[in-house]
């Protein structure tokens, strides 16, 4: 028998590397902008969430799509980078349904 959850987790990590592959277009900067803040607060050893992402990337960067940083998130926690802490509930309207992780980075994985 098939395994599901191995097939939407499969189709899940499909998915986010076609977003990533778009946002990486000579004119796309939000993927980089991202990955530059969140390499900068795992460097600092704080706990943070996606707000403190969006918050570092300039108001003149926007994402193709709002699943950029999902992907971004879902990527290097997938890549053990970053593990979850902890949950918050977000002031943003769109967010407030959704499961809102904390995030920090994992000290085991910088050190190897």
């Amino acid at each position: 028998m098939v395994d599901q959850l191995a097939l939407a987790f499969a189709d899940r990590n499909a998915g986010q590397e076609a977003n990533l592959a778009a946002a990486v277009a000579v004119h796309r900067r939000y993927r980089e902008a991202a990955e530059t803040v969140l390499a900068e607060l795992v460097r600092e050893g704080r706990p943070f969430t996606a707000e403190d992402i969006r918050k570092g990337i300039p108001d003149d960067v926007e994402a193709h799509s709002p699943n950029v940083l999902p992907s971004v998130l879902g990527t290097w926690a997938a890549r053990r980078l970053i593990v979850p802490c902890g949950e918050y509930r977000s002031r943003r309207r769109s967010r407030r349904a959704s499961r809102n992780r904390v995030w920090i980075g994992n000290t085991r994985a910088s050190a190897a």
